[in-house]
């Protein structure tokens, strides 16, 4: 459970990072960019092993972890623009709840998959408490437009990385590696946006990324000690519902976020459906 409990307390911080570099005027672009150098160079440490180029280009899953590694960068972004326009309440809830997507999705494509009636109730609930949860007063409708865009973003990024890990890494090895790869990429692609557009990097950017780096990675790291301990039957209902409900106090709590009786009621359905979808 130690585990488990640093996993939802690094997820949670993430987004307090997001909050907090609005405030300390921070750009979350080269922020987000040096945070994923930061979270390659501690796989690369962690990972112990040499690492052979040849090795990593000739394996099946070179080009679809390239493609994901972009995917990474534009999703943190928005998941950060989501945090600092709408609050972590909302932000936290995109981005947990878009598990329904990899739900909808394995149902569609994968015939031997068979759904409870629970995880049917799962879906409704889910889909009403996105509903409740992004109600805001008119002057905010469009910035929740980046909050949908979140939503099924990160439930399109879910299905794509179970998809790899399924079909594609076979052993801890190809996983370690994917892992330091995909980093690399989402580093390579932010630095490459901050060359084009000639934005001068500020040394409390890279400050502010290696800082983030650092819980990014980790989040990831104890979340898979987690499964191996837990397995993901308790692991991801007690980690999304975690992660919605500390978001949803720190963002009432510290940053005085205003939430409605609507917002309240979603959240608590969110909770609901995250339970009923992954534990039948």
């Amino acid at each position: 459970m130690i585990s488990l409990t640093l996993t939802i307390l690094f997820t949670v911080s993430l987004f307090i990072f997001f909050k907090e570099f609005e405030k300390r005027n921070i750009n979350t672009h080269q922020a987000i960019t040096f945070n994923y150098l930061t979270a390659s160079i501690i796989a690369i440490l962690l990972y112990g092993n040499s690492i052979c180029l040849t090795d990593i280009v000739n394996t099946s899953w070179i080009y679809p972890t390239i493609a994901l590694g972009v995917f990474f960068v534009v999703m943190f972004n928005i998941m950060a623009k989501t945090t600092q326009q709408l609050g972590i309440s909302i932000a936290s809830i995109a981005s947990k709840m878009s598990l329904v997507i990899p739900v909808i999705a394995a149902l569609l494509f994968q015939r031997n998959i068979n759904l409870s009636i629970y995880n049917y109730i799962g879906i409704l609930l889910a889909l009403i408490a996105i509903f409740l949860t992004f109600k805001k007063k008119q002057k905010t409708q469009k910035s929740l437009k980046i909050a949908i865009f979140l939503f099924f973003g990160a439930g399109i990024l879910d299905s794509f990385l179970d998809y790899i890990r399924e079909k594609h890494l076979e052993s801890i090895n190809d996983f370690n590696l994917f892992i330091i790869l995909i980093f690399f990429i989402a580093f390579f692609t932010g630095f490459v946006i901050i060359i084009i557009k000639r934005n001068k990097i500020s040394f409390k950017n890279i400050i502010g990324g290696v800082l983030l780096g650092i819980p990014n990675y980790f989040s990831i790291y104890f979340v898979l000690l987690s499964l191996e301990s837990l397995g993901g039957a308790v692991v991801f209902p007690v980690l999304n519902i975690g992660v919605v409900l500390i978001s949803t106090i720190i963002s009432y709590l510290v940053y005085k976020e205003n939430l409605n009786k609507e917002n309240w009621f979603g959240i608590v359905l969110a909770c609901v459906s995250i339970f009923l979808l992954l534990s039948f």
